[in-house]
């Protein structure tokens, strides 16, 4: 399987308990030696969120940042950036919480537990190991705990929500894997042939339409099987692809006008383009040649597709679940 198309995988114990911290950047700070100034950062209905609480969610974050960030402004901007992030988080964890209680829906302190066996069997260390893994990066085993909680709580209220909604099909994996192909062909070089047309923006309307008709059927043409290079000595104006019998490349990606390229990346080895517009020009494209690809095809790629496929719906719906959690709720975040 190509580095392209990621499973999910076992994980390095490193990454999950990044993973877990939260969903933030990685460069994060504690403040030593603070002062702790109590007061209100954010309000959720009638539930104060407090500076103590941000600092100590961010403490393994801000400790990173002073081992990592030179002292000043740059620190300061760092450590700014994870206390916005993390308040928005605490928030997100508060709506959970109301919304748990609502739904009657509890984490056991055994369950808890299990996630940890389960962590450390995917990693193939012990539970000891995992939480002196997490107790390396700032973290104490009773936040780690509380993170896993709230992990397992949103898990469980998704599922409730979104449970038989989720429906993963062909097209959603097949559109996946498109854009995959068309990511990696901003790496490829290709050759392409052209026939180029004038159609300057000041001739009037009647002779671009005459110029566009011409060059939609210069392009079925093409399409039927007519020889693309004599097409081009025939009708191209531009005189040198003309000449050349119209071949132009190998080139990289991004030398061709904008509009063209984003037309040719669309194109397989073979095929024609319809008319695009470039200045004062029309311009009909046949993709030549174009280095190989190197993902897996769409069938080797199918099961990790669906899987990719179905989480990027879970994080969207996720997004609007949160979202009308908030809408339902008085917000107010005073950091």
């Amino acid at each position: 399987m190509s580095q392209h198309v990621r499973g999910r995988g076992p994980h390095r114990v490193g990454v999950l308990v990044a993973a877990a911290l939260a969903l933030v950047p990685t460069l994060v700070a504690r403040q030593a030696h603070a002062t702790l100034v109590e007061r209100v950062v954010a309000v959720v209905d009638d539930k104060a969120i407090l500076l103590s609480e941000l600092q100590a969610r961010a403490t393994p974050f801000v400790a990173r940042i002073y081992e990592q960030v030179p002292a000043g402004a740059q620190r300061t901007a760092a450590i700014s950036q994870i206390y916005a992030t993390l308040v928005e988080r605490l928030i997100e964890d508060e709506l959970k919480e109301r919304a748990a209680q609502r739904a009657h829906i509890t984490i056991a302190s055994g369950e808890i537990d299990r996630a940890f066996e389960r962590i450390a069997r995917q990693n193939g260390m012990d539970v000891a190991d995992i939480i002196a893994e997490a107790k390396r990066t700032g973290l104490s085993e009773a936040d780690y705990r509380l993170e896993v909680r709230r992990q397992l709580l949103e898990a469980k209220l998704l599922n409730v929500r979104l449970q038989g909604r989720l429906q993963v099909t062909e097209q959603d994996t097949r559109s996946l894997y498109r854009a995959m192909v068309l990511d990696e062909r901003q790496d490829l070089p290709f050759s392409i042939a052209r026939i180029v047309l004038d159609a300057p923006t000041t001739a009037g309307p009647s002779a671009l339409e005459a110029v566009r008709k011409r060059a939609e059927s210069i392009a079925a043409r093409a399409r039927a099987g007519a020889d693309f290079a004599e097409l081009a000595r025939r009708y191209s104006n531009e005189s040198k692809t003309g000449r050349r019998g119209s071949i132009v490349g190998p080139l990289e990606p991004g030398q061709l006008p904008a509009t063209l390229d984003r037309v040719t990346a669309r194109l397989e080895v073979g095929e024609v383009s319809n008319p695009v517009r470039v200045g004062g020009t029309l311009v009909v494209v046949k993709l030549v040649a174009r280095e190989p690809s190197r993902l897996p095809t769409y069938e080797q790629a199918a099961l990790q597709l669906q899987e990719r496929a179905y989480m990027e719906k879970m994080n969207r719906a996720r997004k609007q679940w949160l979202s009308g959690l908030r809408r339902q709720t008085h917000v107010e975040v005073r950091l």
